[in-house]
């Protein structure tokens, strides 16, 4: 079955608002923001051709705000680099762990890795794909290549990559291990403002547990200057890439106009208040110049469950004249892309379905689980055939904030706590968040999801909470596609989890 592309897909926007329940829940309540006169312009991220790239793993020293870091990161800089590709290229690079323990890593934080693209829909096989549950990069200098194609028809926008290795992910992607990942260009669907600047942003919090105190930054500032010409558009590539924290971005008196999440594009540019990104999420959006000299504050809140924090600043726009702007005219929006409302009727109206369901908690013993369950790395609690539609109910029994990620296929969501959610695109990753229910009280969410795996995602895989505290105390399990024409399909698929063979680097 050919891959179930998005090139549009509509945004059912409510208020102005990202219509997503707890983005309406926990959205900020802005007050006045003093900008500090020391807030400096942010550099990007350099971007690196993937085909021959080397990510090398190594400790560095830096600092961020006024705190000094020293963890393992990407050829020596926190913030790393920006891979950059087509669709039907091949993915070609290498990773090696030379990373070792550091003054906010153990040992036993660093002495193993992996490689993860995540938003990618590649193959997951063991000996050169994306596979996160049979490969281990030991540290001492090791070297993994990888190389599988990305398809033609994929997709085109940021993704980003990061490590996954179960237990210690956390405290990898909280020392800086993540950048982001820019397949084609979201602007193939949005030719209106081909031509214009492109920024790359990375929102990253430091939190290497729950009881740390975090500080949000961007592109390693925690006051990030962005001068832009009055009235100058230019496309933000934003991402979440820090390993625990949910954020809610707002220009103070500006829409942002929002082309895509997580890779996947809109039927039309959008205005939006404000961006709800969990952990994992990526928001493409244009920004437009304000007056000369005007300052606009760029915020934040940091998400509990039932509270929002008071505003947190991370910089600012301020207009400054320049003579190379690109200033845009917008055009009339589209209509809704054929290929989004075939692929959406088609998941939404299969009757041949296979349905699951799957608990988040915290049992009493410890640790995170989904149903009571904490992860195996043995066992494969569920495989499926590609082609076959599969609904999956995710209930959230915790009074925490959380959210569902897969690997290998986005999903469309069918309903949060029983109703429609009506949001006319696919996703990679949703909060599974709280609300209060009748009686008052505070209770997680339940959300229906459905979604169906091409031939392409055949082999082993997992899907987890992305709040990576979560998934490392166990809320993640693996998964398992096999050819529904092999009649040994599913035996092979088990066979996979009975010995755990080690897939090492060289």
């Amino acid at each position: 079955m050919r891959r179930l592309i998005v090139h549009a897909a509509a945004s059912l926007l409510a208020a102005g608002m990202l219509a997503t329940h707890a983005a309406a829940q926990h959205a900020p309540t802005l007050r006045a923001v003093s900008i500090p006169p020391t807030c400096q312009p942010v550099a990007d991220p350099v971007r690196v051709p993937v085909q021959g790239a080397t990510l090398r793993m190594a400790p560095a020293t830096y600092r961020i705000g006024s705190r000094t870091y020293e963890t393992n990161v990407y050829n020596g800089q926190f913030v790393a680099p920006t891979l950059v590709m087509k669709a039907g290229d091949q993915f070609r690079l290498s990773v090696v762990n030379a990373m070792r323990a550091t003054t906010s890593q153990t040992d036993s934080m660093v002495n193993w890795t992996n490689f993860h693209t995540h938003g990618l829909v590649v193959t997951p096989s063991p000996d050169s794909g994306d596979n996160v549950t049979h490969v281990r990069i030991p540290n001492g200098g090791t070297r993994r290549p990888y190389h599988f194609p990305v398809p033609s028809y994929h997709t085109e926008g940021m993704f980003w990559y990061h490590p996954h290795p179960h237990g210690i992910t956390g405290p990898q992607v909280a020392g800086g291990l993540s950048g982001a990942l820019l397949v084609g260009s979201i602007l193939k669907y949005f030719p209106q403002y081909r031509g214009v600047r492109e920024r790359t942003l990375l929102v990253r919090d430091m939190s290497f547990s729950f009881a740390d105190t975090t500080r949000f930054n961007i592109n390693g500032s925690t006051c990030a200057a962005f001068p832009i010409a009055p009235g100058e558009q230019q496309l933000w590539h934003i991402g979440n890439f820090g390993a625990n924290e949910f954020i809610n971005l707002k220009l103070q008196g500006r829409r942002w106009i929002l082309l895509a999440l997580d890779g996947n594009p809109l039927a039309q540019a959008t205005p939006v208040d404000s961006l709800y990104l969990p952990p994992g999420s990526r928001a493409e959006v244009i920004v437009t110049g304000p007056a000369a000299g005007e300052r606009v504050g760029l915020v934040t809140a940091r998400v509990f469950p039932d509270t929002t924090s008071s505003v947190v600043p991370l910089g600012y726009l301020i207009g400054t004249p320049s003579a190379s702007a690109r200033m845009v005219a917008e055009e009339a929006p589209a209509g809704l892309d054929k290929s989004v409302v075939d692929t959406l009727r088609f998941l939404t109206q299969a009757t041949d379905v296979q349905r699951e369901t799957f608990r988040y908690s915290f049992p009493d013993g410890g640790g995170a689980a989904i149903n009571d369950t904490l992860y195996e790395p043995n066992h494969l609690p569920v495989s499926m055939p590609w082609g076959q539609v599969q609904e999956w109910t995710i209930i959230n029994e915790t009074q925490f904030l959380h959210t569902f990620h897969i690997h290998q296929t986005d999903f469309a969501v069918l309903t949060v706590n029983g109703r429609p959610a009506n949001e006319g695109r696919l996703r990679d990753n949703i909060p599974i968040g709280v609300h209060r229910n009748a009686q008052g009280q505070t209770v997680g969410d339940t959300v229906v999801i459905r979604f169906v795996f091409e031939p392409i995602a055949a082999g082993p895989f997992v899907f987890h909470c992305h709040v990576l505290q979560h998934e490392d105390e166990g809320m993640m399990h693996n998964v398992c596609v096999y050819d529904p024409r092999d009649p040994n399909g599913r035996q092979k698929c088990n066979s996979m989890f009975s010995s755990q063979p080690s897939h090492a680097g060289h």
